[in-house]
């Protein structure tokens, strides 16, 4: 049986693929996280939104843990390395879809302008697996703003992702159509300017 573990800031995480489950075991007394974390995958649940079912909260000897669904794939990061250019835009553009569901649901994730580990890419479907530092949506906040400020940044580097993605991406359009979106909230629009 395959076991695959790693650790955070506040967690530890032990996933058995075989069985599609995850034991999210946070550290002791860190239970407020823990229920903000299960509770908004039970908010993302009845929205069918793409992030990991959860099972159970259970708190044993002050300690929470979130046992949630496995979601098979790989890393958000480690994807961008791998895939064609095609494939990379076809993901970001459902990436973006996603934030915007996110947005309407209310749901502020605040790690979407670094997207390394807290998103899995499973044959072109993306999922969103880390609600523990997420928050209620106010204000001027938008996933979809977090996410365009990753690609302004992809935009002025001058790495191997600038260099795969330059003929899809108008890098140089995002800033402004990041200000348009942020008034209008019009993804077909940003769509329509940010690629080739």
């Amino acid at each position: 049986m395959e076991i695959i573990t790693s650790k955070g800031r506040h967690s530890m995480i032990i996933a058995l693929p075989s069985h599609g489950i995850v034991f999210k075991i946070f550290n002791k007394g860190f239970i407020q996280n823990a229920e903000r974390e299960y509770s908004f995958l039970k908010l993302l649940e009845k929205h069918e939104f793409p992030s990991p079912k959860p099972y159970y909260l259970l708190i044993i000897n002050n300690f929470p843990i979130l046992v949630r669904e496995y979601i098979p794939g790989i890393h958000f990061s480690e994807f961008l390395d791998k895939a064609a250019p095609k494939e990379i835009i076809k993901v970001i553009r459902v990436l973006l879809e996603n934030a915007y569901k996110l947005d309407s649901i209310g749901i502020f994730l605040d790690e979407l302008s670094n997207p390394t580990k807290n998103i899995i890419v499973n044959n072109g479907y993306v999922f969103f697996i880390d609600f523990e530092r997420a928050q209620e949506l106010t204000g001027k906040k938008s996933n979809v703003t977090q996410f365009l400020s990753f690609l302004i940044r992809v935009g002025k580097s001058t790495g191997d992702l600038k260099n795969k993605l330059v003929a899809y991406i108008n890098f140089d359009k995002i800033p402004d159509a990041a200000r348009k979106f942020k008034k209008k909230k019009q993804l077909d629009k940003l769509f329509m300017e940010i690629f080739e």
